[in-house]
């Protein structure tokens, strides 16, 4: 199970990366249901966590233009699962998409500080 909280109408959960030589660590992100892939992260962050490429990709944004796009990879704990997971290198926001909550049922309460909560969908 997987806890946030709802600031802003935004639902926010936490993602624990776990870089090699450093001690894990928590970003905030919000969840775009819009989004079908799996993390953003604005690329000054990229380049300060130094992850690693793994390759590009052409994207339409939200505003309709066209970009290339560097896809990194990360290693996070997700549900006390560790995962490699493509992270896009865009926006100013980080974002977890669709992909990374396949399989997991979004429940959310809508007032400020309302309870955000993914759990795992099982067979």
């Amino acid at each position: 199970m997987i806890e946030g909280r709802l600031i802003d109408g935004k639902a926010i959960i936490p993602v624990v990366f776990c870089l090699p030589k450093q001690p894990n660590f928590s970003i905030n992100f919000i969840i775009d249901a819009g989004f079908n892939d799996y993390l953003t992260l604005p690329p000054q962050a990229v380049g300060a966590m130094n992850l690693p490429l793994y390759s590009t990709t052409s994207a339409r944004l939200a505003d309709g233009s066209e970009a290339l796009l560097s896809i990194h990879l990360a290693t996070i704990m997700w549900d006390t699962v560790e995962k490699v997971v493509p992270v896009l290198a865009t926006g100013y926001k980080p974002l977890v998409g669709t992909g990374l909550m396949a399989g997991y049922h979004w429940e959310i309460n809508f007032e400020e500080n309302g309870l955000v909560l993914l759990t795992q969908i099982l067979p």
